[in-house]
């Protein structure tokens, strides 16, 4: 026993002998490696600097370079403009190209090749054409591009003809791998009055100075350089480390190298080595003075654990229930056979807020209540000897909080009976109110308070068990809100939020106790009215819900207003299956809102039949997107300015295989509901451009693009991709839009049209005057034409009103610099009266109908001749 217990303890000295040691020993690491690590540093710093030294170096050298490079050119360009400013040169090079002048006499001869190194010298025409050549020092025929390999004389020309500049170029080219500086200037007569100047184009004088591998070297050594030359590929290396520089040439880099002077050698040479001497010095030194340390610090450590020894073996047993006791986060107590307390732990006041003196000598069953049965029965049950564990129990905490803990006793035992009992109290208060709290959540909206869909299920099976009755229905009403989404857009989702909670409010004053109210999800609500007496009371509480909604909500100093659209489906009339009642409400629901929103709708049997014939019409539209079941066909548009058809309007029909020919009214409201609007959209752009790319030459294509596709950046894209793949000009392409589609964010649409017109398309302001045309409107976006309705031309040439309202929006139009296209129009009247308002453009049956393609490449002549006509009887009056 004794063995046991020495042991135990020697645990915790043998710790604290090795703690000095081990101290020490940490301390010559952290010092070692401190050392390496400046050393390291030293030495990489010492790297970092000659690299440094050695790249501004070279980059001397490359500003070397350049500023020769550019010395160079500047004398090539003096030197063409003093041989080309010059009356002479002028009556023997422009006229005509005096050879014997030039060449014999030597003022244009080898002379610039040896004095200068010029290596060619050439006179062009007014055309570029060369007129004489010397290359390298020789007479030659070969001309300006034959000899460089391309043709700079464009550029040349372009350069020198500018108005706002010198009559001099300079430009730099590769020829034969080597950089040549070339200087152009047009043969003048200078500041020589004698000589008189022809008329038309003047004669050019080119210098080339080719920059090979011997000027370079050449050129370097005047300014300090050794060694300079184009670099080669697949090279070899040259003597010494080579600095280099690339510059743009002719579309094309063009790397210089030279031999670096790499001035930092010398100091890597000298210091480096020091700085490894110094490093092993200090190494070995390290070495023996931390052998002595340690030897000295170990015989420190074994002098302190034989003098710690004896006070650990006390002090073992009291620390170790000292920690159990208090280390704990439960609260421990001990009572007498009486059950009252005799010793609390000092827990017990950190975690019940009551101090330990006001409970000692206080039953424990006073503290603690048990729900199940009774506390002191359970301590006390007679022939129980071992733990007794987790009894859930409640008390009250010293502020009067509710409470819980779960406790565990065992009896103390001695020879003379039990005298006692000691135990735990573990607090389990958060458990058990997260407990309740995810109970009440899975059957209650957290948002709102109202019953979730779980709960509303639950109740509504409830009260069909219940059996309604035809006199008595229950009543399944299915509520959505209306304009609900533009208050998270425009507040954000906590005013959102706060709109749906006092929504839920109303709703809940709006019935009885007997019925429920409960949140769908999202904006939408279930009630459930159950023993209704009429269908009038349904109703009515349907217009006080409505009237109730109607009114304002107060979002931050704000007035919100939103609407209800709600569904009704009764049982036993409509349905007894809960399934089946939720179901048939929604489908209500969504007739009243696509009957305008802000009522209600009680269900029918036909409104399942066009729900079903819905699906299947989306599912048909769904297969003719996969199938391009789909055409297009092209109404004309007629200029009455040009007299002639100026675009077309590009306009989709669906070929169903069982439904025949279907028009764009029967189908496109409902891919704009279902989403299928972007693919059908995308197709008839692809289309469009291809087609009239391909096919109508010298015309403009409009298509149509629908207000839900306009509220997303896609379409600009779409309309990118259409303009590549077809490779159609985009000035050629006009989009479509309605006025109201730029009515569900202003500040974005004109974001986004500002994009569209950077592709270069025009937009067209389609079925102007049938929505919220202002002048803001018309100011504000960037619209370049506007159509006017046919609504307003149908009363044309007759109603004086009809014909004052199109001449106002017309001019209103030229007030803006836009185009205007009158559709609708189908009678000759109505034609000469759009010609004398000055009206731009016409579209309507009298000029075309909507054709195919190929019917119409096939009227299009016949179709601008017989407009034409029309038009030859006002033009004579």
């Amino acid at each position: 026993m004794q063995i046991r217990v020495v042991n135990d303890d020697m645990s915790a000295p043998d710790l604290e002998y090795r703690s000095t040691a081990n101290f020490i020993k940490r301390a010559l690491l952290v010092m070692a490696s401190l050392l390496a690590a400046l050393f390291i540093i030293a030495i990489l710093a010492l790297l970092t600097i000659v690299r440094n030294i050695n790249q501004d170096a070279d980059q001397q050298s490359a500003m070397l370079l350049q500023k020769a490079m550019t010395n160079r050119a500047d004398t090539l360009a003096t030197h063409t403009k003093d041989y080309a400013w010059w009356g002479e040169a002028y009556q023997h090079l422009h006229p005509r190209v005096d050879t014997d002048w030039a060449w014999h006499r030597q003022n244009l001869g080898a002379t610039l090749w040896r004095d200068f190194e010029y290596d060619g010298v050439f006179v062009l025409d007014g055309s570029g054409q060369t007129r004489y050549s010397v290359i390298n020092g020789k007479l030659s025929n070969r001309s300006l591009q034959a000899w460089l390999g391309e043709n700079p004389v464009p550029e040349l020309l372009q350069t020198i003809n500018k108005t706002d500049a010198l009559p001099l170029a300079n430009k730099v080219v590769i020829q034969a791998g080597h950089p040549a500086l070339i200087a152009a200037a047009n043969i003048t007569t200078g500041d020589d009055s004698r000589v008189t100047p022809l008329s038309g184009p003047a004669s050019i004088l080119v210098f080339v100075d080719v920059l090979d591998d011997k000027k370079l070297m050449a050129l370097g050594e005047e300014y300090g350089i050794k060694g300079m030359r184009v670099q080669q590929k697949n090279s070899a290396a040259m003597t010494g480390r080579p600095g280099s520089v690339t510059l743009p040439i002719d579309g094309e880099a063009v790397t210089f190298e030279w031999q670096s002077e790499n001035p930092g050698r010398a100091l890597m040479r000298f210091i480096l080595p020091l700085l490894i001497l110094l490093a092993l010095c200090t190494t070995l030194l390290g070495l023996y003075l931390g052998r002595n340390i340690l030897k000295k610090a170990r015989m420190y450590d074994e002098n302190s654990f034989l003098l710690t020894q004896s006070r650990h073996a006390l002090t073992a047993s009291e620390r170790r229930f000292r920690d159990v006791a208090e280390a704990t986060t439960d609260w421990i107590w001990e009572t007498d056979t009486d059950l009252r307390f005799t010793w609390l732990s000092d827990r017990f006041p950190g975690i019940t807020g009551h101090s330990i003196s006001a409970w000692l000598g206080r039953p424990v069953t006073d503290f603690l209540q048990a729900d199940s049965q009774s506390l002191a029965e359970w301590i006390t049950l007679p022939g129980q000897t071992g733990h007794r564990r987790l009894l859930h129990c409640r008390y009250l905490s010293a502020m009067g909080h509710q409470r819980y803990c779960h406790i565990a006793i065992k009896p103390v035992i001695t020879p003379e009976g039990v005298t006692g009992y000691r135990g735990t109290a573990t607090d389990v208060t958060l458990e058990v109110e997260a407990q309740a709290r995810v109970q009440y959540l899975s059957s209650h909206d957290e948002l709102t308070g109202l019953p979730n869909r779980v709960r509303m299920r639950e109740f509504l099976k409830g009260k069909l068990q219940a059996q309604p009755t035809q006199r008595h229905p229950l009543a399944m009403m299915s509520l959505d809100l209306d304009k609900f989404k533009p208050v998270n857009d425009l507040f954000g989702h906590a005013a959102g939020d706060t709109v749906l909670h006092e929504v839920s409010v109303r709703l809940r004053n709006c019935v009885r106790d007997i019925d429920l109210v409960a949140r769908q999800g999202g904006d939408e609500f279930i009630l459930i009215i159950s023993d209704v007496h009429d269908r009038n009371d349904i109703e009515t509480l349907c217009e006080r819900i409505l009237q109730e909604l109607a009114r304002p909500f107060d979002i931050n100093g704000n007035e919100v207003l939103i609407g209800a659209s709600i569904g009704i489906a009764l049982a036993p009339q409509d349905a007894v299956d809960a399934g089946e009642l939720l179901r048939f409400s929604d489908i209500a629901l969504y007739k009243a809102k696509s009957a305008g929103r802000n009522r209600w709708m009680f269900y029918t049997p036909e409104m399942a039949e066009q729900m079903v014939q819905r699906r299947e019409m989306e599912n048909s539209l769904r297969e003719a997107i996969k199938q391009q079941q789909f055409r297009l066909v092209y109404q004309p548009r007629y200029g009455l300015n040009s007299s002639r058809i100026i675009a077309v309007e590009a306009l989709i029909r669906w070929e169903h295989p069982e439904l025949g020919l279907l028009m764009p009214d029967q189908f496109i409201s409902l891919a704009e509901e279902t989403g299928l609007i972007v693919p059908l959209s995308e197709w008839v752009l692809n289309t469009a451009c291809r087609d009239t790319q391909q096919s109508l030459e010298g015309l403009s294509v409009s298509v149509n693009i629908s207000a839900v596709e306009f509220q997303s950046w896609g379409i600009v894209d779409r309309v990118r991709e259409a303009l590549r793949q077809s490779q159609l000009d985009p000035a050629r392409l006009e989009i479509e839009i309605t006025e109201n589609a730029t009515l569900w964010n202003p500040e974005s649409s004109l974001e986004l049209m500002l994009a569209l017109k950077k592709l270069g398309v025009k937009l067209l302001m389609d079925d102007f005057g049938t929505g919220y045309s202002s002048l803001s409107y018309l100011r504000n976006f960037p619209f370049d034409g506007i159509k006017l309705d046919k609504s307003f031309i149908s009363g044309m040439p007759e109603s004086d009103s009809a014909n004052t309202i199109v001449e106002n929006i017309i001019g209103l139009g030229k007030a803006f610099s836009l185009s205007i296209t009158a559709e609708g129009v189908e009678t000759e009247g109505q034609l000469q009266k759009l010609i004398t308002m000055d009206c731009d453009e016409t579209q309507g049956y009298l000029i075309g109908k909507p054709l195919s393609l190929t019917a119409l490449k096939e009227q299009m002549n016949a179709l601008d001749t017989a407009v034409q006509e029309r038009s030859a009887p006002h033009t004579e009056g």
